[in-house]
């Protein structure tokens, strides 16, 4: 009854208390063998969906996550699937319910009950602590909200360009750019309106010239978000998905065609995602992921890679000696959930700004880094930098805090004599 609670816990790091399991023993005694293990069965691969759509893979990626990852797949990943597939067949099979005592199973139910009032209650009202209403879950809504509007947008969010804000729009907008252009996709970085309006401010306050801050739409994963900035393309994912019939309209390209150098720097393996051939097919020429970087820092983490702060030292270093170069670095230390050491450092540049979850805190702190840097580094000569989220933290999706299918943009410039 309580594995789906531990498996979630295990999963996104802190105490999580699946409600749904507490009803089954109830259920268990009154039902026949074969339809209570058919039941069983559709809701684990309800607490399946639910739990991926909570680390943002969404139903209409699953075939590219099948058939085009899996083989790139990490082996602490592929582990941690066996694990959960092994204990959830436990739980399918298992008819310890049948076993338990009549009392046992009543006070199942009401504690079952009671939990799911309280939760309705909070969420309906808006009342009591939103770290205990995050704590109780219900799988079955959530996926099958999630399975409705990934129907529902099927067609809509995928497969076409896109006038909303993006890097590609912009540098093709712009009439001069300077000799250094800096990309930084920074990973599960939401907003709400207020506080990105908080954000600029302390940001111009500190000196910091800000040129534009905003929104853009997001749809899907981190992939898909990288696509989307670089080549102004909403995607679907799938093994048919052919990176290199787009690439010549992307901003690799078109960088190399206004005498760019460019580079690209991710601190993770460049095997998952297959990102090295992806970005090949990009035109990103110079990419370094993981292994050319491990003599720096590793941040704990679902995926442990190299830390932010000096994924940035490094790919920054990377031009200084360029005449001129385009900078796309991909960001990781924020992706949920976040180990609580990444929370010891206090949060550059945006210490008194209220944030809605670790990844907030993790994602503002890779872009102090970048700041402070590009600051720092007047032999840069004129240089811009784009920061955008790829998409919101899994975590605070449905939470209403931020803007819906949103994610926030911030451009700025450093040592530019205008």
């Amino acid at each position: 009854m309580l594995l789906p609670s531990i498996i979630w816990s295990f999963a996104f790091g802190r105490l999580y208390i699946c409600i749904e399991p507490l009803f089954f023993p109830y259920l268990e005694k009154r039902l026949k063998p074969w339809l209570s293990l058919l039941i069983k069965i559709i809701w684990v691969f309800i607490f399946l969906i639910s739990m991926l759509a909570n680390w943002n893979i969404r139903p209409n990626s699953y075939h590219f996550y099948l058939f085009a990852v899996i083989g790139n797949t990490p082996t602490p990943v592929l582990i941690t699937c066996f694990l959960f597939v092994s204990v959830m067949l436990f739980f399918i099979f298992s008819d310890i319910y049948r076993k338990s005592s009549l009392g046992f199973r009543k006070y199942a139910l009401i504690i079952g009950i009671f939990l799911l009032i309280l939760k309705s209650a909070m969420s309906i009202f808006d009342v009591g602590s939103a770290s205990l209403r995050k704590m109780i879950i219900t799988p079955s809504p959530f996926a099958i909200k999630t399975l409705f509007t990934d129907d529902s947008s099927h067609e809509k969010n995928f497969l076409g360009k896109t006038t909303e804000p993006t890097f590609l729009n912009h540098i093709k907008g712009t009439e001069k750019m300077p000799r250094k252009m800096v990309l930084l996709v920074v990973e599960s970085w939401g907003e709400s309106q207020a506080s990105l309006v908080s954000v600029k401010k302390r940001l111009q306050r500190d000196g910091v010239r800000v040129r534009e801050a905003g929104f853009t739409d997001y749809h899907g994963s981190t992939m898909q978000g990288e696509i989307r900035e670089l080549c102004s393309q909403y995607i679907r994912l799938n093994s048919d998905t052919n990176f290199s019939s787009v690439a010549d309209n992307c901003a690799p390209a078109y960088m190399k065609k206004m005498g760019y150098e460019v580079f690209g720097v991710h601190g993770y393996q460049k095997m998952f995602y297959a990102r090295d051939t992806v970005w090949k097919h990009l035109g990103i020429d110079n990419a370094y992921f993981q292994p050319e970087m491990q003599q720096l820092n590793t941040c704990p983490g679902p995926f442990a890679g190299i830390c932010d702060e000096d994924m940035i030292t490094y790919g920054i270093d990377l031009i200084r000696q360029e005449d001129k170069a385009f900078l796309y670095m991909l960001s990781l230390s924020s992706h949920e959930p976040v180990a609580s050491s990444m929370l010891e450092d206090p949060t550059q540049y945006f210490r008194d700004i209220d944030a809605i979850g670790d990844s907030q805190i993790v994602a503002r702190n890779a872009i102090g880094s970048m700041v402070a840097t590009l600051s720092m580094s007047a032999d840069l000569g004129c240089t811009e930098a784009y920061i955008v989220g790829d998409h919101q933290p899994p975590s605070a999706v449905n939470s209403e805090q931020l803007p819906a299918n949103q994610v926030p943009y911030i451009r700025m410039s450093f040592h530019c004599n205008e």
